[in-house]
């Protein structure tokens, strides 16, 4: 039968208080469950030891448990298993992510994760070297790495935490006329994919994965299928003529399914072609997306509906498509 109990003795520092038990009956070896300088704190173990035995367990894991410091996870190794975690995510969301984190631990990357409080919180978004709409999502960055680490109380969640006005940009979309200025100094290659943002309002992510799958001539349409929500994953409307176009730059044996439409055709290419254009065209800087600003704008101006145009754009809410455009005046 197990059995537990508490034995005295004296050491040259003073009396120790020894727990020692059993698992079993005296065929079992004695185990020592620890030692004290009182009695008082000997009782405490004793029944610690008592309660494992009497439960059938062996109290060894619950005394080492108890024994070893527990090991302190940091921001930064907590931020990083959050980045891992993000199997849902796409690779830009996870660069974003990366970038993101290593910003953070420059703060907080040594910090424990559950002590970082709101008046820290407040102090980072007072010396962020960030513009205010980058951070609120380096913010939301944070709020999400700190719900991962369990913090109970989640500073970026405390009333008392204020993120500074967010002024809305002012849409000053390219004419007419800068338009076609800007294409006709851009690469041949390069002016069909630009005259597609303009004529249909799409994003330069989303053109640069366009696939031939999701070509459909027929409805004279492009199929959006990757997307953050619902809306964002949509068919957009091309003019029939510019999908005419768009079928000429392709011989019909060389579409297959998985063959992107534009290839070589990115973020950082449309930026660099735009920019090179403006410059040698001797306009203002004008960047890929004001083409998806100018469309917008231009159907607002022409009165399409505005549940129609958001749709198009893959707006969630048409609320963002009036609010941004409603007041730009285009030619």
């Amino acid at each position: 039968m197990s059995s537990v109990s508490i034995r005295r003795r004296d050491a040259k520092s003073g009396p120790r208080f020894q727990v020692r038990y059993r698992l079993g009956g005296r065929g079992y070896p004695v185990v020592h469950g620890g030692s004290f300088p009182t009695l008082r704190e000997a009782r405490l173990r004793r029944d610690v030891v008592a309660g494992e035995l009497a439960a059938g367990r062996n109290p060894a894991e619950t005394l080492r448990a108890l024994v070893e410091t527990p090991q302190r996870s940091t921001f930064a190794q907590v931020a990083a298993d959050y980045c891992a975690s993000r199997v849902d995510a796409s690779e830009g969301t996870l660069r974003n992510l990366d970038v993101h984190s290593k910003l953070l631990s420059e703060t907080f990357g040594t910090a424990d994760p559950n002590a970082i409080t709101a008046a820290e919180v407040t102090a980072w978004i007072a010396a962020a070297p960030l513009k205010p709409s980058s951070l609120r999502v380096y913010f939301t960055t944070l709020r999400a790495i700190l719900d991962f680490a369990g913090a109970g109380d989640n500073p970026c969640r405390d009333r008392r935490v204020r993120l500074p006005r967010q002024e809305q940009a002012e849409v000053n979309p390219p004419s007419a006329a800068e338009v076609e200025a800007i294409i006709e100094q851009v690469p041949a290659r390069w002016r069909l994919p630009l005259r597609v943002l303009e004529q249909t309002g799409m994003r330069v992510g989303e053109l640069a994965r366009l696939a031939w799958a999701d070509v459909d001539v027929a409805g004279s349409r492009f199929r959006i299928s990757q997307g953050k929500t619902a809306s964002a994953r949509r068919w957009v409307a091309v003019p029939s003529w510019l999908m005419v176009e768009v079928q000429e730059s392709c011989p019909p044996d060389d579409r297959t399914a998985e063959r992107r439409v534009f290839p070589g055709f990115t973020r950082n290419v449309a930026g660099s072609v735009m920019r090179r254009a403006c410059t040698a065209a001797g306009l203002a800087h004008y960047h890929p997306h004001d083409l998806r600003h100018r469309y917008a704008s231009v159907k607002i101006a022409e009165g399409v509906p505005v549940t129609t145009l958001a749709a198009q754009l893959g707006h969630s809410k048409k609320s963002l498509t009036l609010d941004t455009y409603s007041n730009v005046l285009v030619d």
